[in-house]
């Protein structure tokens, strides 16, 4: 048998598998660069909607202590005549809120009248507003418009930065309503902070509250992983000049990265050293079949070929075999789409394993009914395909079902790649409850009473607007009970602070079992005030639900060592009030009617019940 015509010597190719390998190590780069800003980039996600939640929480917990401010400033006119009054209300103040360096008065020609506390604050005493002051022309906006204004930092005459929330008084003689000077509340900068801050769970992050770019207060945590930081912005009263900015810690940053950028690169780098390999040594394979050629016949050469080539498969299975095992070790779902057609690539072993289902069996789910495995699939699935032609990358919430009916939410991360004119997604898929219950947490904090448990004065507001529209459309009365536990000062003043906290909490049990309708709801107003929402009850209603409360906060049986009832028990007093809703009505006449039947209440000598009444009360 001739012998083949030997070829020209093979002299590239060295060159062209170094060149091969240097581009699939940029591919390699690329691709592991991609990777880790995925996993930065789901990091900064999470941090940031840490940040908005922390934010939304300072603020709720802010509009709190400035909802007590203006309740105290409501009560002006009987403080006015009354320093006494105005004293103990303010010292109680002082007392249910810790981060207030003084509650003042200041007169209409801006002269610093009253003052509590007196210690600490002696600097102050006499003080008058100089046109000079920081402050001057924001005393000046809130007496014109009326509406309280809280101011930016300042120094304070006490020593420190300090802000100031100006509240504009007046008094009503006859139809004439003059100016009367403002109530003051001065925070502390620096006591304010750490006090919003004390019941958040913020520990593990580094935190910086900035004003205009100067930051005010700083909480640096020892475990901070990475330059890069988020931001939310925090409007305490109207000021929105302050900025919350957070950065990751080493927890947080371990919490979101995964070692596939690791495994992907390893592989690769394997892959594509095996494939250099294998394409050396089948060059040397050549040459030597080139060698040989001269001595043997066509038939040897041919078999030498054939043994070339199946030493070449073997190396590019066990290659194969080697990225299928790594990827089927990673903790998080990894699925390949390919497109036109649409069928499924590859699934590694998390997908099955994690559903409860075999490979084969879950392949076969997928092609009849992917809808069973994840709701809305198919929608899904045809919005990847127009993913291609807008952003390209993209992660997206869903929820999957497992083979037992159980569910639970998927966080999946998909980027479009473009392989020998095919398109195809990778998905990573990981399970983010964790992450999806802090935020519902966070959400459930911010509408919750700390102490009692029930709904807060944030709820309260809100509950109360949305209330009255709807059953303005149904022409449907709306209820509202106004509660003051009886000389609870003296109760705190003889027994202590938690024995007060105590008796807040079992009033609010008693106060939730006197509920007998759906929709009905109570609320901690503020300090020992309550307010319980009645949907559609009218004023009978109103004062059935208000003897209940009485009967059920005398069951309690709470002893009260400084009382005027007989019995020395601890008692209530309740306004009651019942509004049909009318265009040219608000919420506020309700509250205002409720409230002036309580003050009516207590007058009459507490541990009682009074209704509004219609002549007097009623919304002009």
């Amino acid at each position: 048998m001739p012998v083949p015509a030997m070829p020209a010597p093979i002299t590239q190719f060295p060159r062209l598998i170094f060149a091969l390998f240097g581009i699939m190590a940029i591919a390699l780069y690329l691709l592991w660069q991609a990777l880790l800003d995925a996993e930065q980039e789901q990091a900064r996600a999470r941090l940031q909607l840490e940040a908005d939640a922390l934010a939304h929480q300072i603020q709720t917990r802010f509009e709190q202590q400035a909802a007590t401010l203006l309740r105290l400033a409501e009560r002006w006119p009987q403080h006015r005549a009354n320093r006494d009054l105005w004293t103990e209300n303010a010292n109680q103040l002082l007392r249910d809120y810790h981060n207030f360096q003084a509650i003042e008065w200041l007169d209409a020609s801006f002269r610093m009248r009253w003052i509590e506390p007196l210690n600490g604050n002696e600097a102050a005493i006499g003080l008058i507003y100089p046109r000079t002051h920081p402050n001057y022309p924001l005393l000046l906006a809130a007496r014109d418009t009326g509406q309280p204004r809280l101011s930016n930092s300042f120094e304070l005459v006490q020593g420190g930065l300090g802000l100031a929330y100006y509240i504009p008084l007046h008094r009503v003689s006859g139809d004439l309503r003059r100016f009367d000077g403002f109530l003051l509340g001065i925070f502390r900068v620096e006591v304010l902070i750490n006090d919003l801050l004390s019941e958040l769970q913020a520990a593990d992050r580094s935190l910086r509250l900035e004003e205009q770019g100067v930051a005010l207060y700083t909480s640096e945590s020892d475990y901070q992983a990475a330059p890069w930081s988020v931001s939310s912005p925090v409007t305490l009263a109207d000021n929105s000049n302050f900025v919350l900015v957070m950065q990751p810690t080493h927890q947080l940053l371990a919490s979101t990265t995964t070692h596939l950028p690791l495994m992907v690169v390893v592989s690769g780098a394997l892959a594509a050293l095996l494939l250099c390999i294998s394409l050396l040594l089948t060059m040397r394979g050549a040459q030597r079949s080139q060698q040989l050629a001269r001595s043997n016949h066509q038939l040897q050469a041919e078999i030498k070929r054939r043994q070339d080539t199946e030493e070449s498969l073997k190396h590019n299975q066990a290659r194969l075999k080697l990225i299928h095992d790594m990827t089927d070790h990673s903790h998080d779902a990894l699925f390949i789409i390919g497109l036109d057609p649409m069928e499924v690539v590859y699934l590694n072993r998390t997908c099955w394993q994690s559903l409860g289902y075999s490979e084969i069996e879950l392949r076969e789910v997928l092609r009849i009914a992917p809808d069973d495995v994840m709701p809305g699939a198919i929608k899904w699935l045809a919005e990847l395909r127009n993913m291609i032609h807008s952003q390209g990358n993209a992660i997206f919430q869903k929820r999957i079902i497992r083979r037992d009916g159980r569910s639970s939410p998927l966080e999946v991360s998909v980027r479009h790649l473009r392989r020998i004119g095919r398109d195809y997604l990778i998905c990573v898929g990981r399970d983010n409850s964790e992450q999806l219950q802090l935020a519902a947490r966070l959400q459930q904090l911010s509408h919750q009473d700390g102490l009692t448990g029930l709904f807060n004065r944030r709820y309260f507001d809100k509950t109360l607007v949305s209330e009255w529209r709807r059953l303005r459309r149904e022409q449907t009365p709306l209820g509202l009970l106004m509660l003051d536990v009886d000389h609870f000062k003296r109760f705190n003043d003889e027994l202590g602070h938690q024995a007060g906290d105590d008796a807040l909490q079992q009033v609010a049990t008693a106060l939730n079992s006197c509920l007998m309708r759906e929709g009905d709801c109570v609320c901690r107003y503020g300090g020992e005030e309550f307010a319980v929402i009645l949907p559609g009850a009218g004023p009978q209603q109103c004062v059935q639900v208000a003897e209940r409360i009485h009967d059920a906060i005398a069951t309690l049986g709470i002893r009260h060592p400084n009382t005027t009832v007989a019995e020395g028990l601890l008692t209530v007093s309740v306004g009651a009030a019942s509004l049909l809703p009318q265009p040219e009505w608000s919420p506020h006449d309700l509250v205002r009617q409720a409230d002036t039947a309580l003050y009516r209440a207590k007058a009459a000598g507490r541990n009682r019940s009074q209704l509004a009444v219609t002549t007097d009360d009623q919304p002009k």
